[in-house]
């Protein structure tokens, strides 16, 4: 019975270390889904990327509330300066993944809308092309610029060598 004795401390020993293994792999599992779920130049879509950024958003914030429970375990340790370090190295890295598909997802989204934008502007031009704008002399409102016709606001029309002058000055 007494060779049992010490095998129990190791046992439960053994039992914390995988535990505290698998609650690390679960903390480290929120970025690696998404990275996993979007690797580089995948999003290949609007719908694809739409759906990247909604994802995103509650990665952060899982990354910010394991941030912060690390912050409260640290302020326990002896070692709080590096224990904080540490957390924030591990927040850092795991932000600089979540930002990647965060940028290409935006990047996507941006150059989607620029050519979209683009084809607007080749399809007026195209339309534009097609119609003749005629240029003649005459105005908007029917006259033809000359003095005596169609205006009726009484403003003295200048021609000839009078456009040189200030309008009352001789």
């Amino acid at each position: 019975m007494k060779t049992c004795r010490p095998l129990k401390p190791l046992f439960l020993s053994l039992a914390a270390l995988l535990a505290s293994l698998c609650m690390t792999a679960a903390m480290a599992a929120p970025e690696a889904e998404l990275v996993a779920r979007y690797p580089a130049k995948s999003i290949t879509s609007v719908p694809q990327a739409d759906k990247a950024l909604e994802e995103v958003k509650p990665v952060r914030e899982q990354i910010e509330r394991l941030y912060a429970d690390e912050q409260s375990e640290c302020y326990e340790r002896f070692l709080v300066a590096s224990c904080l370090v540490e957390a924030k190295d591990k927040r850092r890295k795991s932000m600089q993944a979540v930002r990647r598909v965060e940028v290409e997802a935006k990047a996507f989204l941006r150059k989607d809308k620029a050519d979209e934008r683009d084809r607007a502007v080749a399809e007026r031009q195209a339309r534009a092309g097609s119609k003749t704008i005629p240029i003649s002399g005459t105005r908007r409102d029917g006259g033809d610029g000359v003095e005596g016709s169609n205006n009726t606001d009484g403003a003295e029309v200048l021609e000839g060598p009078q456009l040189d002058r200030a309008p009352g000055a001789q």
